[in-house]
C-alpha cells in the first residue's frame, strides 16, 4: 500500500442492523440452538428455524464477451461483383464481472439454510454445505456448485449456528 492508495476512496463495507433477539444470540454462543418462530418461509415437517436476520447477498454474475479484431483489406476481383480480402483477424475473450447487492432476510433451520430477497433468494441443503469462513460481518458458504458471500450482522453467529447444526 503507498502513500496515493490513503487517498483513494476505499469500498464501504455494508452495516446491517441484527433482528435476532439478544437471548437467541447467548444461547447459540452457549452452545444451545433457540426455536424461532416465522410464519414467512414454509417448513417442511420436522423443521424447525434456529436464526433469522437481515442480511445482504452479493452476488458474482460473470458474462464472456468476444471482441474481434480484424486487420488488412480488399481488393476488386477478377469477375463483377467479387472481392478478393487479404490479411487476418483475432478474437479476444473478455469477462466482464459485476457484482449485485440483494438485500433480504437470512433463515437457517436444521435442514436450510434459506435467503428470501426483494429480488432473488435462493435455498440450500444444511447437508450440502462443503465449507464456511467466517468474518466479523460476514459468512462466505460454499457449496460444490456455487459460492455465497452473505454480510450479516455478525459472522460468528452464523458461524455458531452451522456448527451446531451439523
Amino acid at each position: 500500500m503507498g502513500l496515493l492508495d490513503l487517498f483513494k476512496p476505499q469500498p464501504k463495507m455494508p452495516m446491517i442492523q441484527s433482528i435476532l433477539p439478544a437471548a437467541a444470540v447467548q444461547e447459540i454462543l452457549r452452545g444451545r440452538l433457540p426455536i424461532l418462530n416465522t410464519n414467512k418461509i414454509f417448513l417442511k415437517s420436522g423443521e424447525q428455524c434456529h436464526y433469522i436476520d437481515k442480511a445482504i447477498y452479493e452476488k458474482k454474475t460473470v458474462r464472456k464477451r468476444y471482441v474481434r479484431r480484424n486487420s488488412g483489406y480488399s481488393a476488386p476481383g477478377l469477375f463483377k461483383g467479387t472481392r478478393v480480402n487479404f490479411g487476418r483477424g483475432r478474437t479476444d475473450q473478455v469477462d466482464n464481472v459485476t457484482y449485485q447487492t440483494l438485500r433480504g432476510i437470512l433463515y437457517i433451520t436444521n435442514r436450510r439454510i434459506i435467503f428470501q430477497g426483494d429480488q432473488e433468494g435462493f435455498d440450500v441443503k444444511a447437508d450440502d454445505l462443503v465449507a464456511i469462513t467466517p468474518y466479523s460481518n460476514c459468512v462466505e458458504l460454499q457449496t460444490s456448485k456455487m459460492h455465497y458471500k452473505i454480510f450479516v450482522p455478525d459472522g460468528n453467529v452464523t458461524q455458531a449456528v452451522l456448527q451446531l447444526i451439523q
